[in-house]
């Protein structure tokens, strides 16, 4: 009996332990199984998410902080998307590019055969701006880094043979004085038109036009008139009076005072005067503070904070003398009531000794002023700061109040009319208009760019939609149906020529913002979005103004010539002027002839080899230049 208990107890023991090892081997094989399927999970959520290069390099081009770096960006993601094939074919239904490429090849071959009479008559007889519709955005929308590569280069030689006709030596034997070169410069000059950059208000997203400035300034494309308003007004004054030895510094936001702001806010957060107790202003009570004056007066910021700040940077400097001292044409538009003899734009020729900070002060006039108006000051012979007379009888009022039933009359056309104006870059960054424009010239995401995407077939009718809107109230404001309240919040100034429209990418929490007091830090930040909005028409801004840059250059440096100056003999002969070519300049006849032209009053009237011996090697270090060595 106690032997079969033993073996009893034996056996169900070995069943015990059988069943336990089963149950550690089920364990394991679990185990397994749920490695092996986290394993691959992870694999799967790896190869799902993980970014391709394009994305990598998308996401470089959107945080890039130099424009450098957004430029490499660029290039490598053409490369990836084969846009750099696009750019390499010159072809395209947008433009006449046979145009371009006769003209491109015509040009070079005058300046390799020395032909100066046919490569000037080329450059007066074709300096369009949009010659061949070489502007067109549609060719600047579809690459990254750039448009088609033979734009780029004709561009590029019309710089370039602008620069040798500046340079060509000048010689009594060859009848070639700085005169005929002046003559030249300036009819060419006239004929092309000007550029003029318009900074147009913002509250504190105004900030961003300094970086809009910044990156136009760094890359050469920087126009030499500046307008702006309301906001805008403070920024143009700020580039205005300042020369090109300071405008880096002011434009990377180190130079500019914003102790006014910082002691109103400190005054706010201390409380009233007399009290007490006083209690930090809260977040709620600057809301209210600032949207009650927004309604009440158009502003979300103190306008005597922004006078302070305006007179701590610009100083006690008028038009005339800010133009003396930069050598740029300082525009400031204000809306007045209508009495009185005002100029809608203020500058150096129709206001030469008005302050500065007081026309910018005009600028930004608010409904309250209305009770304690803005006066315009200037000042007399000896120096002292009084009232200007004209604007004695003058109220300002907010420039969302102008209405100009003539377009003629409006600032831009005076603008344009004073000084040859026919290209604008607008600067745009009203807070109730930026999220509902798009600048002219943005790349498209390439999502976009495949055919059956929902983003190409639903943006072409968003954007169908928003101009059918923009003409229908376009059409009640004609009618003086649309009170002026509405008019600011949904209608842009009409712009009286070639515009580009650039626009910040605003976030809806950037709307938050617009009740924080401007510091250095968010300084910073609204200069780099300035910058961003910039780098993507870097391409077609050169395309439209570095022809403009050259000749502005050229004609300011054939200017500071004495009109009787020649070259000597020994800097003849070291550029290579033999005496067959002074007697071929001598008597009026081109050593090889190539497009002729018929020329007017001042016209260059002999050729001669100055520029001509140019290596290739250095003719392609200058066209690697392009645009950036180009001086304003």
């Amino acid at each position: 009996m106690p032997t079969q208990k033993v073996t009893a107890a034996a056996g169900g023991h070995a069943d015990g332990a059988e069943g336990s090892h089963v149950i550690q081997i089920c364990k394991s094989l679990v185990v397994c199984f749920l490695d092996v399927l986290f394993f691959w999970q992870l694999k799967l959520y790896n190869w799902y998410t993980a970014k391709s290069l394009r994305d990598v390099l998308l996401e470089n081009l959107s945080n890039a902080k130099l424009f450098e770096e957004w430029e490499a960006a660029a290039i490598q993601l053409d490369e990836v998307l084969n846009y750099d094939m696009w750019r390499r074919n010159p072809a395209s239904k947008h433009y006449d590019w046979r145009l371009i490429d006769k003209r491109f090849l015509a040009i070079q071959k005058a300046r390799d055969e020395d032909d100066l009479l046919g490569l000037v008559s080329l450059l007066r007889s074709g300096l369009v701006r949009n010659l061949g519709n070489i502007t067109a955005p549609r060719l600047f929308n579809k690459a990254y880094a750039g448009t088609k590569v033979l734009i780029e280069n004709y561009i590029t030689e019309v710089a370039m043979a602008i620069d040798y006709v500046t340079n060509y030596p000048v010689s009594k034997d060859m009848i070639l004085t700085n005169q005929d070169k002046l003559d030249v410069m300036h009819d060419t000059r006239l004929a092309f038109g000007r550029s003029v950059l318009v900074l147009q208000g913002g509250a504190i997203f105004g900030l961003c036009h300094l970086g809009v400035v910044k990156a136009l300034h760094l890359r050469g494309v920087l126009p030499r008139i500046i307008a702006g308003t309301a906001t805008g007004a403070l920024i143009a004054a700020l580039v205005g009076v300042h020369t090109e030895d300071e405008l880096l510094d002011v434009l990377k936001g180190s130079s500019i005072n914003l102790t006014a702001f910082t002691q109103r806010s400190s005054e706010n957060s201390s409380g009233e005067a007399g009290n007490e107790d006083p209690q930090p202003s809260s977040w709620s009570q600057t809301l209210i503070r600032r949207v009650k004056r927004f309604i009440r007066e158009g502003y979300f910021l103190d306008v005597k904070v922004l006078e302070e700040v305006v007179r701590a940077n610009v100083e006690d400097l008028t038009f005339q003398e800010a133009y003396l001292k930069t050598k740029r044409v300082l525009n400031i538009t204000v809306s007045t009531t209508g009495r009185g003899g005002v100029p809608n734009v203020l500058n150096y020729l129709t206001a030469p000794n008005v302050l500065i900070w007081s026309a910018a002060l005009a600028s930004n006039a608010s409904a309250s002023t209305l009770y304690h108006p803005v006066t315009l000051l200037c000042k007399d012979d000896q120096n002292n700061i009084i009232p200007w007379s004209p604007a004695s009888e003058t109220t300002f009022e907010p420039w969302t109040h102008a209405s100009y039933t003539d377009t003629r009359k409006s600032p831009l056309h005076r603008i344009a009319e004073l000084f040859n104006v026919n290209h604008f870059i607008v600067s745009q960054a009203r807070p109730y208009l930026a999220p509902f424009l798009r600048s002219d010239l943005h790349h498209p995401h390439p999502s976009r760019s495949s055919p059956s995407s929902f983003f190409s077939f639903s943006l072409p009718i968003l954007r169908l939609i928003g101009m059918e809107i923009q003409h229908r109230l376009h059409q009640l404001n004609d009618l003086s149906l649309l009170p002026p309240s509405i008019r600011r919040f949904l209608l842009d100034e009409s712009v009286p020529g070639m515009s580009l429209t650039l626009v910040p990418e605003l976030t809806p929490s950037d709307f938050f913002k617009l009740l924080e007091t401007p510091t250095r830090e968010g300084l910073d930040s609204w200069i780099l979005r300035g910058e961003r909005s910039v780098w993507p028409a870097i391409s077609a801004l050169k395309v439209r103004c570095a022809i403009e840059v050259e000749l502005d250059r050229g004609y300011q440096l054939v200017r500071r010539r004495r009109p009787d100056e020649v070259m000597s003999e020994a800097d003849a002969a070291g550029l290579g002027i033999t005496g067959t070519m002074r007697k071929q300049a001598s008597t009026g006849r081109l050593r090889k002839s190539g497009s002729r032209g018929e020329m007017g009053t001042g016209a260059v009237r002999a050729s001669g080899s100055g520029g001509g011996g140019e290596s290739a090697r250095k003719r392609r270090k200058r066209a690697a230049s392009f645009g950036g060595q180009l001086g304003t």
